[in-house]
């Protein structure tokens, strides 16, 4: 029996058995696919045995390679686990950590702090990924999602940050030519600018105690919300977006907040500003440590529920 086997090798062969693709793999471990192929046949001559069936447009498990995968599995989990106790046993936070965010979100409420973040825990190593995509973190590796949505049930665990609020806006030079709206009614006399993403146009909901749908119309409509807040700013008409996105202008006051009296979301249910990450026994001491520094930065004075951008 040959014991030189590698936990890189278990690795690469534990995300083939998931992806049945070297070329996945490889693009996930920044490796070629022939240098993933490679590894796979040096670990079935190390193992004496055919791990994988080689097909043209994919990969699948050998009999063999079904039961070393339920045994790989389970040594590299234990590994996982060891390494990081040792690891942490000098008191220092350390690894790496893939968070995956909202474009906008992102940019604009955790790309500013990760300096911060890296000057408080010189041995962690920070992956930001952001997309408005949905996305499987056991499938793409992912150790905390940043997500702004409705609450799902979920094999997921969560720690939220703040509901989310919406703002109905425009700026004082549109105000100042076309009035300001004062109730619901009103809005069909003025030029609504609309998110429009794949399941159409965003409706408005608006109301004091129940919330009632409202088509809003206009003149410009886009699939990037940061477009739209630039036209509002420049006099193009109103949005309704979130205060996280629109903050900055409400606060310098290139944006007006309008219609106060009366609440305005672009969904019936609420949504709340959150950080997911996998079901686990223990939380990683890296992954706790980033989800604290986040809740730390976006909170209000330890107000419950308010986060920075919402202190205009």
């Amino acid at each position: 029996m040959n014991y030189d086997v590698s936990m890189m090798e278990i690795k690469l062969f534990l995300l083939t058995a998931q992806f049945r693709n070297f070329s996945e793999v490889a693009r996930r471990q920044n490796m070629t696919p022939s240098s993933v192929s490679r590894k796979m046949a040096q670990l079935e001559e190390k193992v004496g045995a055919t791990l994988l069936h080689r097909h043209t447009r994919s990969i699948s498990l050998t009999e063999e390679g079904l039961v070393f995968s339920k045994h790989c599995l389970s040594i590299f989990e234990q590994y996982e686990t060891v390494v990081e106790r040792i690891e942490q046993t000098d008191g220092a936070v350390r690894g790496s950590v893939k968070i995956s965010a909202p474009v906008a979100f992102g940019r604009l409420h955790i790309a500013p702090y990760l300096y911060e973040l890296l000057e408080r825990y010189p041995l962690l190593n920070i992956e930001l990924q952001q997309t408005d995509s949905f996305i499987d973190p056991a499938a793409e590796a992912v150790d905390l999602l940043i997500r702004i949505a409705v609450p799902q049930d979920s094999s997921l665990r969560m720690k939220s940050f703040a509901k989310q609020r919406y703002v109905m806006a425009a700026s004082p030079r549109y105000l100042s030519a076309f009035g300001v709206p004062s109730n619901p009614n009103e809005l069909k006399q003025h030029n609504c600018l609309v998110f429009k993403g794949t399941k159409g146009l965003q409706r408005w909901f608006v109301g004091k105690t129940e919330l009632s749908a409202y088509e809003p119309r206009g003149s410009l409509y886009s699939d990037n919300a940061e477009t739209l807040v630039t036209a509002a700013v420049n006099g193009s008409g109103l949005v309704v977006f979130p205060s996280w996105l629109i903050g900055k202008e409400l606060k310098n006051g290139d944006l007006i907040p309008v219609m106060e009296d009366y609440r305005v979301s672009t969904s019936l249910e609420e949504q709340l500003i959150s950080a997911l990450y996998l079901e686990t026994d223990k939380l990683p001491a890296k992954v706790r440590v980033v989800i604290d520094f986040l809740a730390e930065k976006f909170s209000c004075g330890g107000i419950k529920d308010l986060c920075y951008w919402d202190a205009i």
